[in-house]
């Protein structure tokens, strides 16, 4: 019988044949031995399947999953979660990799952390040609709950939950949400345990044209506006209702701008009227965002070659 606790890897995949073989390899290279690789695959149509087949005649930790129909991000992960069987959950995309000794090192700050729920790590962001350390400095987890909401600055590679704890309290994957699906785990699940991070780059996180990260910011931020409608008044966050609103005008004021940086002028106005007082109250604010974003994603492509 194994002593070590068994570690669920999460694995979410609609055609991501590109990089997968990569990404399972980093699983596989592991230290930690005790581990199980769940593999959603969300109705795939290229080379995906054919690739996690070839891996799973050889390693039996792997148990693949096909959904019935295709769903978005975070319906797949909240399919999936039945699945899982570990005491913890670390979540590997299709295009990201993680360091051979990740969750080794992870599971021993958890299991020394009882009373923390997730444990977080530096990452590596990584493209063809360039490459940076995701924290300059230590992130700032002393500042509690309500920084983490105003402010997420949490990449998904770089964690490990307890996945013990998170059932606990029926936190799991919420099939309404998609692009803002790890945030919402991740919030809910700070609310009831402490976040601890380990000063290590344990994780690499890629950066490509075709990622829903760099590409659908706008589905983002509404996203984000939907979950502040949501838990507003939730007993959850009864504490932290100010970070909850500071996020949601922040949220409503970039997704004016990238309205507006896409041309979408009918759009913007009509969010405008919706908002107006925020709006008018904000606007020097709301110029500066504009200026802000446009800059980012110009210095953004040129700098990772998108």
């Amino acid at each position: 019988m194994n002593s070590q606790p068994l570690v669920s890897v999460l694995m979410n995949c609609y055609n991501g044949s590109k990089y997968i073989k990569e990404s399972i390899e980093s699983v596989l290279s592991q230290t930690y031995k005790n581990w199980e690789l769940i593999i959603w695959d969300n109705r795939s149509n290229d080379q995906s399947i054919k690739i996690i087949n070839e891996f799973k005649k050889q390693e039996k930790r792997i148990k693949v999953f096909i959904a019935d129909k295709h769903t978005n991000l975070g319906g797949g992960r909240a399919a999936a979660w039945k699945h899982l069987s570990g005491k913890y959950l670390v979540i590997l995309d299709t295009d990201d990799l993680f360091d051979k000794s990740k969750i080794e090192k992870q599971v021993s700050c958890l299991e020394k952390n009882p009373d923390c729920g997730i444990c977080i790590s530096n990452s590596r962001l990584f493209s063809l040609r360039k490459s940076r350390i995701l924290y300059s400095k230590t992130p700032p987890i002393s500042e509690g709950l309500s920084k983490l909401i105003e402010k997420y600055y949490i990449s998904l590679v770089s964690v490990m939950i307890s996945l013990d704890k998170a059932k606990m309290h029926n936190i799991s994957f919420d099939d309404k949400f998609s692009h803002v699906s790890d945030f919402d785990l991740i919030i809910r699940l700070s609310s009831k345990y402490k976040l601890i991070y380990l000063n290590e780059i344990l994780s690499g996180w890629r950066v490509h044209s075709d990622s829903l990260t760099w590409k659908q910011h706008e589905k983002f931020y509404y996203e984000l506006i939907d979950w502040t409608n949501l838990y507003l008044h939730n007993n959850l966050f009864i504490n932290h209702k100010k970070s909850i609103i500071k996020l949601k005008n922040k949220s409503i004021l970039n997704l004016i701008s990238e309205k507006i940086i896409s041309l979408e002028f009918i759009e913007s106005l009509s969010l405008i009227r919706q908002e107006k007082k925020l709006f008018i109250y904000l606007l020097p604010y709301f110029i500066l965002i504009i200026l802000k974003r446009s800059f980012d994603l110009i210095n953004f492509k040129r700098k990772w070659n998108l």
